[in-house]
């Protein structure tokens, strides 16, 4: 097993397999988060004073907040697996990379959206 982690650690990844996974992933978190899942919510509670009681449920912000990148996660690890599976650890590599990066951006997201909107003129 320790022998397997540290093949992945010495693995090279592919540059062209990692940018296009990074960039899949990123619009998929983005689509995600910013789109899909506010409308999926809206179809389902609707507008009523009920959906106002439920919406103050912490689940209900728990989901709106983490879902999207626990998706994304789930996916990385799907992908990840199959590639670990399979001995393909360049691209397992990949899906490793990918998966810490999209996390640390997504840890930083409001403090990045804060940035910009305070410069743009």
């Amino acid at each position: 097993m320790m022998s397997r982690f540290s093949e992945i650690t010495k693995a090279r990844i592919s540059i062209w397999h990692f940018l296009i996974v990074f960039i899949a992933t990123f619009l998929s978190c983005s689509f995600l988060y910013l789109l899909a899942i506010p409308i999926i919510f809206w179809m389902v509670l609707g507008e009523s004073a009920e959906s106002d009681r439920i919406a103050s449920f912490p689940f209900k912000v728990f989901l709106e907040e983490w879902l999207a990148l626990i998706l994304v996660l789930l996916s990385c690890l799907a992908l990840f697996s199959i590639n670990w599976y399979k001995s393909n650890l360049q691209r397992a590599k990949s899906y490793v990379l990918t998966a810490v990066i999209i996390s640390i951006c997504y840890l930083i997201r409001h403090q990045v959206a804060d940035f910009i909107i305070e410069r743009w003129p």
